[in-house]
């Protein structure tokens, strides 16, 4: 059962908004590139995890902010145990050693342990008592992990539908006690996280203008109601063109106004006003 499912992360909606608008700097496109390649491994795994809706309550994109902040990729309640899951789709060569990975600023096994620790603080406080188990999930099969040891709290690719056959084998149908407990757990749930990455833009730094989806630069006008990409000559009819860079403009500037005239400069002026309050009457 899907108590709540995954979103786009708002840092990738925002940088992806920004691509072709401003230029954006080898690490803002490094992270850009990091985070679809999470967010895609992220998908891939909530689709794996689809056939244990009958036995766990899914929860994904979990952020706990008490005294310290923790995020969770997925966490799955069943009757018996919670599953606290940091889903990882890298695909270089990592060495283990000491329980931990070498050469990592940031070790993901120091922070799985840290949120199973603050997690399980946080359950205790609302009087829930069940165990938890914190597992490092890598999704993409050409990971490459040197000195592995079975007792890391570690499941590579190919243990995936094993594990999953562990976790229905000791779980039974989903129960109105398992749902309060989830519910109590979302409950918990925030959207405020301050380590979110922050990109500085205005609205004079920022490119107006009708952006191909896929190359991000600018459209030409091919006919009365379609545009088309100059580059890969994608082609889009200008009320869904609009749909789509209105959403860009209200993700970017969500208090813009006066509304009609700011989508009409956002456009590029490709697209008349008349047309624009035509478009949103509809």
């Amino acid at each position: 059962m899907l108590l709540k499912k995954r979103e786009r992360p708002i840092e990738m909606r925002k940088l992806e908004s920004l691509e072709g608008r401003i230029t954006l700097n080898a690490d803002y496109t490094r992270q850009l590139h990091q985070m679809r390649l999470g967010y895609a491994g992220e998908c891939q795994f909530d689709c794996m995890a689809e056939e244990l809706d009958d036995y766990v309550i899914r929860i994904n994109d979990f952020i706990l902010a008490r005294q310290q902040l923790c995020q969770i990729d997925s966490i799955f309640i069943s009757e018996q145990k919670i599953y606290l899951l940091d889903i990882k789709n890298w695909s270089k060569t990592y060495t283990l050693n000491r329980g931990g990975f070498e050469s990592l600023h940031n070790d993901p096994l120091d922070q799985l342990k840290r949120a199973r620790k603050i997690f399980i603080n946080m359950l205790e406080s609302h009087g829930i008592r069940l165990p938890v188990e914190a597992r490092l999930v890598f999704i993409n099969p050409e990971i490459v992990l040197y000195g592995m040891d079975a007792n890391l709290p570690i499941i590579l690719p190919q243990q995936i539908p094993d594990y999953f056959n562990k976790i229905r084998h000791s779980s039974g149908p989903i129960t109105k006690w398992e749902e309060q407990i989830a519910k109590k757990i979302l409950a918990q749930h925030t959207d405020e996280n301050p380590y979110r990455l922050q990109v500085p833009y205005s609205t004079e730094s920022v490119q107006p203008g009708i952006l191909c989806s896929t190359c991000r630069i600018l459209m030409t006008e091919k006919s009365h109601k379609f545009l088309c990409c100059p580059k890969c000559l994608e082609t889009e009819s200008k009320a869904h063109a609009v749909r789509r860079s209105e959403q860009e403009l209200l993700l970017l500037f969500p208090d813009s106004r006066p509304y009609i005239h700011k989508l009409y400069k956002w456009c590029g002026e490709m697209v008349s006003k008349q047309s624009l309050h035509s478009l949103k009457s509809k």
